[in-house]
């Protein structure tokens, strides 16, 4: 049985040939990105869950996923608009944006999502009537600092933030209502972040998704930080500024995030799904990275550098 919610991820056809965010140049990108939808929906459909993938260019990337043995994926076409100058950093996630506006239209579903392709969900989530999102200031602010990120917000949002939240954008949930809330706070945020693009902290969907968030909440949108109740957690093999829960936690969240591991969810592709098969593979590949990274973390002590932490299992 299919849950209530439809979810998607995103595949921008061009970002995706120039080379990916955590994602080493030397492997082909389209390939490595389909594979992780690949296994992203695998877990998605092992969890009863619908996954779909939109892309820009569907007939091609359904010929390339049926050449990876990966073809009953369900592809959506859709026409992107182009929102920032295509040479802005992190172009390919503003189109994200488009995304949330069809979630708003109702176009792909009453109740939808929107999830990172390098994400497993590992046990159904549960969401609730409210806009389900990630909030993720304590990754933040170590790297900017509270007052930057306070600043940057307060002026894409136009107005004064007591306490500045940071949403992360790897999954946004919620009925198609509550995105129509949403969007037009984005709207609302767009030409400031536009005009600001070459300041800001940070440049990509985050930036204005989380600041419409916070003019959307004073006029009245409900959110649910899904973090909180152990429904999804970003988690980075390497190392962070932050302290992030050891991976005897995270694989017990229901969505688990491993931007830092495109590489090991492509591998994964073509396999039968099983969830506690790829946590213990996961889990082998991580030992084995651990310790040149705590290496690293020595070195930078001694020569007096800030130290990043280093995860742990």
């Amino acid at each position: 049985m299919v849950g209530p919610y439809r979810f998607y991820g995103l595949l921008y056809l061009d970002a995706a040939a120039s080379g990916g965010v955590n994602l080493a140049r030397r492997s082909d990108a389209v390939d490595t990105y389909l594979r992780c939808a690949a296994t992203c929906h695998a877990s998605f459909v092992e969890n009863g869950e619908a996954f779909a993938l939109i892309t820009n260019d569907a007939a091609l990337v359904r010929a390339r996923l049926a050449d990876l043995g990966c073809a009953s994926i369900e592809v959506i076409e859709m026409a992107f608009q182009a929102l920032v100058p295509k040479e802005a950093r992190f172009y390919a996630a503003h189109f994200k944006l488009d995304v949330l506006r069809a979630f708003a239209a109702g176009a792909l579903g009453a109740r939808v999502g929107l999830v990172d392709i390098d994400c497993l969900l590992l046990r159904p989530p549960v969401l609730s009537d409210a806009l389900s999102v990630y909030d993720i200031s304590d990754q933040v602010y170590p790297d900017y600092g509270i007052e930057r990120v306070r600043s940057d917000l307060e002026r894409v949002a136009g107005l004064s933030i007591a306490v500045p939240r940071w949403f992360g954008g790897e999954f946004i949930a919620g009925p198609a209502g509550s995105f129509r809330v949403l969007m037009e706070a984005v709207d609302a945020c767009l030409p400031r972040y536009v005009a600001g693009l070459g300041d800001l902290h940070h440049v990509g969907d985050e930036m204005v998704v989380s600041a419409a968030i916070h003019r959307a909440v004073r006029g009245g949108l409900e959110i649910d930080d899904i973090g909180r109740t152990s429904q999804i957690v970003r988690w980075w093999s390497g190392r962070t500024h932050h302290r992030q829960v050891p991976f005897s936690a995270a694989k017990a969240y229901a969505v688990l995030h491993l931007p830092s591991d495109k590489l090991f969810l492509a591998a994964q592709s073509g396999r039968p799904a099983n969830t506690l098969r790829l946590l213990n593979d996961y889990e082998r590949m991580f030992r084995r990275k651990r310790w040149p990274l705590r290496l690293s973390y020595l070195r930078d002590r001694l020569l007096g550098r800030r130290p990043r932490r280093v995860a742990e299992i």
